[in-house]
């Protein structure tokens, strides 16, 4: 009776071309990740010293000894050394063990959401560049090849991950969620686009207003907010760089925003709604504002040992952002699985 539930995933697609792709993304994924290792990540030179590559080992350490920046050092190896490949081991394991569907959903569910995660090292570079930017021969930075290989391998394994758990999806025999009857508090239905209104204005805030000023007396004081931090990567010519950081920060938390309204406006519509869901899902895994809010409240915490700093309002902003962000997400989330699914019909609030 229970055999069909503990039946390798890889064993549902044998006949299918995805038996092999699978396991050529996990292998691609690892084989960038340990190229990431080796080759240098960032070049950092500040005045009077000379300039230096660091791979993402090296930056580590660095960050450990040189700078004093002790929590972003275990944070980054926790996040963006070890987690990887253990990522990588749970997903081969989950395409391949049989694991009970309950479980092997679990997995998949948890590495989807900490995969994102893995770029703080990402973001704790881009915050170095924006500090570098427009500094002259004082303070300069400079993205090396080992960054594009980092950012592809966590790419590959985050897409990795979407896939295999749309696979489980579709050949899971585990029963849906019965549906509710309808019943949903008027309270909070309306909570919903308040909640949204609310993170859309917060969001646009916390993109525009700068973040943190440089106040060391031998550099420029300037100041950067997120769209400032765009705008700087363009001017730096790290355009590949400068692409990824808009759709992590600007378009997929809006992206966000959108796919929660039209979920609460098809709510009572349960073939929108599902299509709707799946696509929040995926732009929740790719937004990452509070990835970027945890590199700048590191770097406020400990930056000072690097170079001065001070934040702005910003800050404030992006935390206010954030917390506006993950209220709507749960009240949403709650709607959703509360709201009649019985009769499909178009629901006009």
């Amino acid at each position: 009776m229970n055999a069909p539930h503990r039946r390798p995933l890889a064993f549902s697609y044998d006949r299918s071309v995805l038996v092999w792709v699978v396991p050529f993304l996990i292998i691609l994924a690892l084989t960038l990740n340990i190229a990431a290792l080796k080759l240098p990540f960032l070049e950092i030179r500040i005045w009077p010293d000379s300039a230096e590559n660091y791979s993402i080992p090296h930056t580590v350490h660095l960050m450990w000894s040189k700078f004093k920046l002790y929590l972003i050092a275990v944070l980054v190896a926790g996040f963006s050394l070890i987690f990887p490949f253990i990522k990588l081991l749970m997903l081969g394991c989950a395409w391949y063990l049989p694991l009970q569907e309950r479980t092997r959903s679990r997995v998949l569910s948890v590495l989807g959401s900490l995969g994102r995660w893995s770029l703080l090292d990402v973001f704790v570079a881009l915050v170095l560049i924006v500090l570098a930017h427009g500094q002259g021969s004082l303070f300069v930075t400079g993205v090396k090849p080992g960054l594009g290989f980092f950012l592809t391998a966590i790419f590959t394994a985050m897409l990795t991950g979407d896939l295999m758990h749309r696979l489980h999806d579709r050949v899971s025999t585990q029963p849906a969620e019965p549906p509710s009857n309808g019943t949903v508090s008027p309270l909070l239905v309306w909570m919903v686009p308040v909640l949204a209104a609310g993170s859309f204005i917060s969001l646009v805030a916390a993109l525009r207003a700068p973040y943190l000023e440089i106040t060391a007396w031998f550099l420029d004081k300037s100041q950067y907010s997120i769209l400032g931090t765009i705008l700087a990567l363009m001017q730096e010519g790290d355009l590949v760089f400068g692409f990824a950081v808009t759709v992590f920060l600007v378009v997929m938390p809006i992206l966000r925003i959108c796919f929660i309204g039209a979920g609460w406006w098809w709510r009572r519509s349960p073939s929108r709604l599902r299509r709707i869901s799946a696509a929040l899902t995926m732009t929740e895994r790719w937004s990452m504002i509070d990835v970027f809010g945890l590199a700048i409240g590191l770097f406020l915490m400990e930056g000072a040992n690097l170079v001065s700093i001070e934040h702005r309002e910003g800050v404030w902003l992006l935390l206010v952002s954030v917390i506006a962000s993950v209220t709507l997400s749960k009240v949403a989330a709650v709607l959703i699985r509360r709201s009649a699914v019985a009769p499909e019909e178009a629901s006009v609030p």
